[in-house]
């Protein structure tokens, strides 16, 4: 019986060793998506907005922003630069807090709602994504 448990444990450790280097090596959907939220809830306005916008490609198609109940779409990159920042300049406070996020993936598209706020005003975020070259490319951004 004792030489069947040494060699059975090493085995278990082993394996487990390899499992827990995989699972660090490898980065989910949902971990790409929440490392994305993380970036656009950032306490600056400047980087919230930089984040978004590193996750753009206006060469591939174009970006829908709604805001203030205008729906516009954009192919070059400084008036999309200067859209997102109007949109979301709005709540440029630095004592906000994330009240809520929400990541739905379907397929190659995701949709993630961010729910900002501080004591005196709140706003909702929508993000809309799709996967492309095997990383995800912000399509469109709602503000509510």
């Amino acid at each position: 019986m004792r030489r069947y448990v040494l060699p059975a444990l090493i085995a278990t450790l082993c394996l487990t060793g390899i499992v827990l280097t995989a699972d660090a090596l490898v980065t989910t959907e949902r971990e790409e998506l929440d490392s994305f939220v993380e970036d656009v809830t950032h306490d600056r306005l400047d980087q919230r907005v930089d984040a978004a916008l590193s996750h753009v490609n206006t060469q591939d198609s174009a970006v829908r922003v709604s805001s203030n109940g205008r729906i516009s779409e954009y192919t070059d990159q400084a008036a999309l630069d200067e859209a997102m920042r109007g949109a979301l300049s709005v709540f440029d406070s630095e004592r906000q807090s994330l009240l809520q996020q929400s990541v739905d993936i379907k397929d190659s598209k995701a949709t993630v709602v961010t729910r900002i706020a501080d004591s005196e005003y709140e706003q909702t975020v929508i993000y809309d994504l799709v996967r492309a070259d095997k990383r995800w490319v912000v399509r469109g951004v709602r503000t509510l």
